[in-house]
């Protein structure tokens, strides 16, 4: 369920910049970005699944990376030995550069690392491993192929992105704020990442559950499912930014109030 909108402008201070949703369970424990991996150092941060113990999104500096899994929906058999979590994809994208090989023990993933050198995507679907370089221009991920017109969201969205400026520098951190409150912050900051966090917020006036929102929230397979957090991330030669702004108490204001509607 997770958005990513990434600008890959090669010739820029900040070659790769990219907006993601975090779509997750609920009741899925996490933590905000920190550096919550001893054995990987202070240079590498990220947003952490407490439960798994990975990272949905990691970055490094000395170089500079970043990357974010998001997940795919096939379901193919489980390996022998059972399946690795697919929270260390970005770290070890992150740490070393280090993309997946072979048979990946993950479920089903799309990977989205960026470095100075552009931006890649690795896609597992259980039986072919793809890799490509994305080209300069805004590109849409989600659970599908890149800029996959058949997911709703992409095809309602991603011409919007594309028709605004695309971000030039790192997010703005000034007046930063956890929920919708905080996106208006951010968009309002005046920094160049307003004309993204414009469309993202004419984008949440749809109801978290229509096939087309980005900020979602719904009932899947008896377990809530909305999106957590957003993340703003800039990529430069020696720098990286992520601003983080927390959303989960709009996924559980929307559960509260569909389970009194229902009651």
């Amino acid at each position: 369920m997770c958005t990513v909108v990434v600008s890959v402008a090669p010739s820029g201070p900040w070659p790769v910049v990219f907006l993601g949703l975090r779509d997750e369970a609920a009741d899925r424990p996490w933590d905000p970005p920190a550096a919550w991996w001893p054995e990987l150092g202070e240079r590498v941060q990220g947003v952490h699944d407490r439960e798994a113990g990975g990272a949905w999104l990691a970055t490094a500096t000395g170089p500079a990376r970043a990357s974010v899994v998001l997940n795919r929906h096939e379901r193919p058999p489980e390996p022998e030995g059972g399946w690795e979590t697919r929270g260390v994809l970005p770290l070890r994208a992150a740490a070393d550069g280090d993309l997946p090989a072979g048979r990946p023990r993950q479920r089903p993933f799309t990977l989205l690392t960026a470095d100075l050198e552009g931006a890649s995507v690795t896609s597992w679907d259980g039986s072919a491993l793809r890799a490509e370089r994305l080209a300069p221009g805004v590109h849409v991920l989600t659970h599908g192929a890149v800029d996959d017109a058949a997911v709703p969201r992409v095809a309602r969205w991603a011409p919007s992105f594309r028709a605004a400026e695309a971000p030039t520098g790192p997010p703005p951190a000034e007046g930063r704020a956890d929920g919708l409150g905080g996106l208006d912050a951010l968009a309002d900051a005046g920094s160049s990442w307003g004309p993204w966090l414009d469309v993202l917020r004419e984008s949440t006036a749809l109801d978290e559950r229509d096939p087309e929102a980005l900020v979602r929230s719904d009932l899947l397979d008896g377990r809530w499912l909305g999106s957590l957090s957003l993340s703003l991330v800039a990529v430069a030669a020696d720098d990286v930014r992520h601003v983080h702004v927390r959303l989960d108490d709009e996924t559980r204001r929307h559960r509260e109030s569909a389970g009194a509607t229902r009651g």
